[in-house]
């Protein structure tokens, strides 16, 4: 008996010991990538050897893409916290509640259709060897966001 029980520890130890080891593996990976500034036009300037003109040009879309989604993010959240506080209600007007949601979603599904439009107009600032780089980081971005990330 006294032997199955230190099996079983020394199991729970090595598998522990594993799990972890392949966790702090895995964030460390994921720390050493390289990160990605897709809204900063300086490091834009170094990733895509961007010209003056191309630069200012960014900076000028990049103001008016920022603009646009905070207040996208201004209208989502006062659905979100419509809904919250309909939810909170002791009786929930589910017709209220799903009006919130939609609206929700609409908000989400513009601010998707603008970072498009925007990521175009980027691309059409930039030459053809830029702009393949800048599809591949955009691509990458797209791709490669773990599941939850903003």
């Amino acid at each position: 008996m006294k032997k199955v029980l230190v099996l079983i520890a020394i199991v729970a130890v090595v598998g522990t010991t594993a799990s972890f080891s392949v966790a702090r593996w895995m964030t460390s990976r994921m720390r050493a990538q390289a990160v990605v500034r897709v809204h900063d036009v300086a490091w834009l300037k170094r990733e895509l050897n961007l010209t003056d003109t191309q630069t200012r040009e960014l900076e000028t879309l990049e103001r008016e893409f920022q603009a646009q989604m905070n207040s996208l993010c201004a209208t989502h959240c006062a659905a979100r916290f419509a809904l919250g506080d309909e939810l909170a209600k002791p009786a929930v007007n589910v017709e209220n509640a799903r009006a919130d949601v939609d609206k929700m979603n609409a908000v989400q599904a513009n601010a998707e259709r603008s970072t498009m439009a925007h990521i175009l107009k980027v691309r059409s600032v930039l030459n053809g060897q830029q702009a393949q780089r800048y599809a591949a980081i955009i691509r990458d971005q797209v791709c490669n966001m773990p599941m939850g990330a903003p």
